[in-house]
């Protein structure tokens, strides 16, 4: 079992030695167009699988996205299909990813009306464990179908809030806010589950980091860009607690003005993984907090499991990176600005 584990590490840390590096985001930065970039991922880098056979000249934003998101679920689905020692908490946490990514991909393609960008191939380690009828919720073409279709798990639930006949006015902000709610409280659920000692100490800090920032993050923009009464962020915010206390979130709920959020984050313990001079906005901030906590954990860890929740953890932030290039390329954003978004 111990050789397995220490070859689960292994394989986890090869996997993510082959991540973009910065003459990769340099050269994606510099291209002219979305065809151009998946031109570059798909012939210059590890993505070539998820792009093999696609004809990148004809490939959308959407649909560039959706392809480079799914791409981590086939990379998984190797791990998951030729591991026994994986814990069944994380190949839950893993699961709850994929559905989440279906989901999601199935509401971005209900706001640009291109019912067929929805991209539903999976590892067929992964499909066989989804708790929804994947072709059902690609063919909705409305919320209220994918409420239905979803109606009998978490998701229908938190979908149903959300429900509006006029797509163009949902509030999809909210609806991925709660979405990753879910997610980020089954996974600590799990985790509590599955693991045990100093392992499970550190795995549920990260995820508690995470549901922390969350919490920095959202009562950040409440009070900078939304007139909301201090009692409604209060309901908004997820009861969970890491390096600020109980205390220190209803003083935040309760400062004048969105400055003083940043403040109580930069004066923290975090502070050592912030720049003083570097502050974009509050996202990037406690993005680079989780990005670092997370790649330390991936390269000290001697437990499997948790390194490879760090890996989904630290993929999805160079997800995020290809994406912000995309859409700076897209609006014909200055490279040096683009550059400052990107976390690596």
């Amino acid at each position: 079992m111990k050789a397995t584990s220490n070859a689960l590490i292994t394989k986890t840390r090869a996997m993510f030695a082959k991540r973009l590096k910065e003459n990769d985001y340099v050269s994606m930065m510099q291209k002219k167009s979305v065809s151009d970039i998946a031109s570059y991922l798909k012939n210059e880098t590890y993505y070539a699988t998820a792009l093999d056979g696609i004809n990148e000249k004809a490939l959308h934003r959407g649909q560039l996205e959706l392809l480079i998101r799914n791409d981590i679920l086939f990379k998984l689905g190797k791990i998951l299909r030729y591991s026994t020692s994986i814990r069944t908490g994380v190949r839950q946490t893993i699961i709850l990813q994929a559905e989440i990514n279906v989901i999601l991909s199935s509401i971005h393609s209900l706001l640009s009306r291109d019912y067929d960008a929805v991209l539903v191939k999976l590892p067929v380690v992964i499909e066989k464990e989804i708790s929804f009828d994947i072709k059902a919720v690609a063919n909705a073409k409305s919320l209220e179908e994918l409420k239905e279709v979803l109606k009998n798990t978490p998701y229908g639930k938190i979908i149903a809030n959300y429900v509006t006949h006029d797509v163009d006015n949902l509030d999809y902000v909210g609806l991925e806010q709660d979405i990753y709610n879910y997610y980020h409280e089954s996974t600590l659920k799990v985790v509590e589950e599955s693991f045990k000692g100093k392992d499970r100490e550190k795995i549920e800090e990260l995820i508690k980091t995470e549901i922390e920032l969350d919490n920095v993050t959202k009562i950040y923009r409440l009070k900078k860009y939304f007139n909301i009464s201090n009692d409604r962020i209060s309901t908004l915010i997820t009861p969970i607690y890491s390096r600020f206390s109980k205390k220190d979130f209803e003083n935040m709920i309760a400062a004048s003005d969105s400055e003083m959020i940043y403040n109580y984050l930069k004066e923290s313990s975090y502070k050592n993984y912030l720049k003083e001079d570097h502050f974009l906005f509050i996202e990037h901030s406690t993005s680079v907090i989780n990005y670092h906590m997370n790649r330390r954990q991936l390269m000290f860890s001697t437990d499997a499991d948790s390194v490879l929740l760090t890996y989904i953890y630290l993929m999805g932030i160079e997800i995020n990176n290809i994406i912000e290039i995309i859409e700076g390329v897209r609006y014909r954003a200055p490279t040096d600005q683009i550059s400052k978004m990107l976390i690596y």
